[in-house]
């Protein structure tokens, strides 16, 4: 369900779904700017990219209800985060699915996830998705509309979407209005 390599790929999806391309290259006129910058395991940058975003022409960087994430993955979620939020910080739920535990934690306002393959591969990755990220997808079934993101990015200024660290990397995606410097 949620793999680092999908996270490192996720910049890439980003930048193809935000608009930005031939016909967008010019459009410096957007009010807000995506963010993803990732790093290799020993710190040396990988990517980093700032592009216009216009939830009119690129819709939104993350719908949970798509093929990758069926409805009992969202349900799975939904369940972790009502058991997390009436648990002390820092408790951990499991979430099971057919290759992997998934340990879920609450902590420092983050939906904290650390998959554990049943394959043992070795692999250890941590993701950190924000808490108004997790409320904002649950309250809408799986979706993060365009207008939730301009919402929260007013109210907010920077708007982290997801954190991805592991033993190869690492990578952060966030939105901005355009001229703040961001992360």
């Amino acid at each position: 369900m949620f793999r680092v390599p999908f996270f490192l790929a996720l910049g890439v999806l980003v930048v193809s779904g935000s608009g930005v391309g031939p016909l967008a290259a010019g459009a410096e006129s957007s009010a807000f700017r995506l963010h993803v910058r990732g790093h290799s395991g020993s710190g040396g940058s990988l990517v980093n990219i700032d592009v216009p975003w216009d939830s009119d022409k690129a819709g939104s960087p993350f719908n949970f209800t798509a093929e990758a994430c069926d409805d009992i993955a969202l349900e799975r979620l939904r369940w972790a985060w009502a058991a997390l939020r009436r648990m002390p910080e820092g408790r951990w739920v499991t979430i099971e699915n057919r290759s992997e535990s998934i340990r879920a934690s609450r902590w420092a306002g983050y939906l904290v996830l650390e998959p554990q393959r049943h394959d043992r591969d070795g692999h250890h990755s941590r993701i950190k998705i924000p808490d108004y990220i997790v409320e904002t997808i649950l309250d809408h079934d799986g979706r993060l509309a365009g207008r939730d993101l301009e919402r929260l990015v007013r109210e907010r200024g920077k708007v982290t979407l997801v954190k991805v660290n592991s033993d190869v990397g690492g990578v952060t995606v966030w939105l901005d209005r355009s001229g703040d410097d961001g992360d």
